[in-house]
């Protein structure tokens, strides 16, 4: 009688066929390679997609059970780690995951979430069954990526795992021809077919959860990313854009989407009253020094940092919106560390030798750290508890033994093998249970000024043609610049949407229509 002897992988094993791979795929690849068809290296593009999905599904599997274990400590003090069913996903887990992955607190959490939700799909019938299996075992194949998976997950939350289960095997011939966006719209028909007041919930779930968030992305501006019910964005739409056109009508704005985002933030500061409330900071060795007579004014074009308009990295404002600002309200300047640019309470003048902080001091914490200062978490500091750093009666009430956490990373710092320390810069050291030691800064208080120049070119006069007055340079060109792509199928609508006023186009001229077989190269 023939007995196996194969084993099951454990994780040394997986991290062995890991390195091997990739050393394998690195030693294939050569900046000098030239040889094969375009065939060929479609072929070997195609084969690594697969390869990555594998890997997608490997790593599935490798969250899965790095969340099921729990740390315990013994009754002799000895810690020790506990392997739970899969499913199962301790709090720290996306903590660690997080610096593992080099990725933000928020991804961390959905990815663990995605991967027990593909890969940790327990029986038919049982608490554990997702019924989106068939995502992970198409992954494991190679005929899904992971982005493409989230997506039919996405549209398949809070859906009953029978029914998941047939939505994701009547898509699988389709995981390995269509995009996500086909995809989606196939999940949605199938699900609808199945059960209409699925995707209705779905929809409702949708309605409730819309909401705006900004966050700071090029340098002097924010990003917006909102979701509204539809109704309401279609009206607060025609008032945006009819705003809009005017401001390009009038040459306030040369393009229309600049005039679309200056009509929205009008239509909004229009209708409320907004107080603006500056603190002056100043370095710690900084001297106080009389102006001299002749120095050269400041110019209200400038761009300089400014910190608490958003949770986190500072903001580029005109010297001349700060000034403006600054005349209104300017309280006492709090110390800035040397090094750092952190705000301090050098003398410990806002300590106390009660447990819970004073006004002062918890404003003060709140506007040095900007944000919870777990590594890669970015909730504002107005939502975080202040942590002693250091146990309080241990560790004193002061700017320097105070940090802001989140209450779920509050919460992680007490988990066994956690550690954290702050530095004297404010500067805190956290060691996670894999004994990685990661660093997160205070807000960097130092003013950054980028000043304008005396030759600055001006910005180009208003262009008086229809692409820039009607038009985005999108909807110009999928009306005018078609060239000899196919017209427009059925199923396929393009809408243009001119004002009451004429505008007359010159310079155009129907496409050429070429020899598709030429009798001599076109060169």
């Amino acid at each position: 009688m023939a007995t196996s002897t194969q084993r099951r992988a454990d994780a040394a094993d997986v991290a062995a066929a890991a390195v091997g791979a990739r050393t394998l795929v690195s030693e294939s690849l050569s900046p000098t390679l030239v040889g094969g068809s375009v065939a060929d290296w479609a072929y070997a593009l195609s084969e690594l997609q697969a390869l990555a999905d594998v890997v997608a599904a490997a790593q599935d599997e490798a969250i899965v059970r790095l969340a099921a274990i729990e740390p315990v400590v013994l009754e002799t003090g000895e810690l020790v780690e506990t392997h739970r069913a899969p499913g199962h996903v301790a709090l720290d887990a996306p903590a660690v995951v997080s610096g593992v992955l080099s990725v933000s607190a928020v991804h961390a959490e959905r990815r663990v979430r995605d991967a027990v939700r593909r890969a940790a799909d327990g029986p038919d019938g049982t608490a554990t069954s997702t019924g989106l299996g068939g995502l992970h075992t198409a992954m494991a194949e190679g005929r899904l990526d992971a982005y493409r998976a989230q997506v039919v997950a996405a549209e398949l939350e809070k859906v009953p795992a029978e029914v998941a289960s047939g939505v994701v095997a009547s898509l699988g011939p389709w995981f390995d021809r269509e995009d996500a966006a086909r995809l989606r719209r196939r999940t949605r028909r199938v699900l609808a077919a199945i059960s209409p007041d699925l995707l209705r919930q779905r929809a409702v779930r949708a309605r409730a959860a819309s909401g705006l968030r900004r966050w700071v992305d090029e340098p002097g501006v924010d990003t917006w990313l909102g979701t509204f019910p539809s109704e309401d964005a279609c009206a607060a739409w025609a008032a945006i854009d009819t705003l809009a056109r005017q401001y390009v009508d009038d040459g306030t704005c040369e393009h229309l989407e600049r005039a679309r985002a200056k009509a929205l933030t009008d239509l909004v500061t229009s209708n409320a009253t907004v107080d603006v409330r500056v603190q002056l900071v100043a370095p710690a060795d900084a001297q106080v020094v009389a102006a001299p007579s002749d120095v050269t004014p400041l110019d209200d074009r400038d761009l300089v940092t400014v910190h608490g308009l958003h949770a986190g990295d500072p903001d580029l404002v005109p010297r001349g919106w700060l000034a403006r600002a600054t005349a209104i309200t300017a309280p006492v300047s709090p110390v800035l560390h040397s090094t750092s640019g952190a705000l301090t309470d050098p003398d410990d003048e806002l300590a106390t030798d009660a447990y819970r902080p004073g006004t002062r001091l918890a404003a003060l914490v709140r506007a040095r750290d900007g944000r919870c200062r777990f590594p890669g978490c970015q909730v504002s500091a107005r939502f975080c508890d202040l942590d002693h750093v250091l146990a309080w009666p241990l560790g004193p009430t002061s700017a320097a033994n105070l940090a802001c956490l989140c209450r779920r990373h509050h919460r992680v710092k007490q988990r066994p093998g956690w550690s954290v320390r702050m530095s004297a810069d404010g500067a805190l050291h956290w060691t996670d249970p894999t004994g990685a030691v990661r660093t997160t800064h205070p807000l960097d208080h130092r003013p950054l000024v980028l000043p304008a120049r005396e030759l600055e070119p001006p910005p180009p006069p208003p262009r008086r043609d229809a692409q820039t007055r009607v038009h985005s340079a999108l909807e110009f060109g999928l009306e005018h610049r078609g060239g000899t792509a196919p017209p427009v199928t059925r199923g396929c609508r393009v809408e243009a949407h001119r004002p009451a006023r004429t505008y007359r186009v010159t310079g155009l001229r129907p496409p050429r229509q070429r020899d598709p077989f030429p009798a001599t190269p076109p060169f």
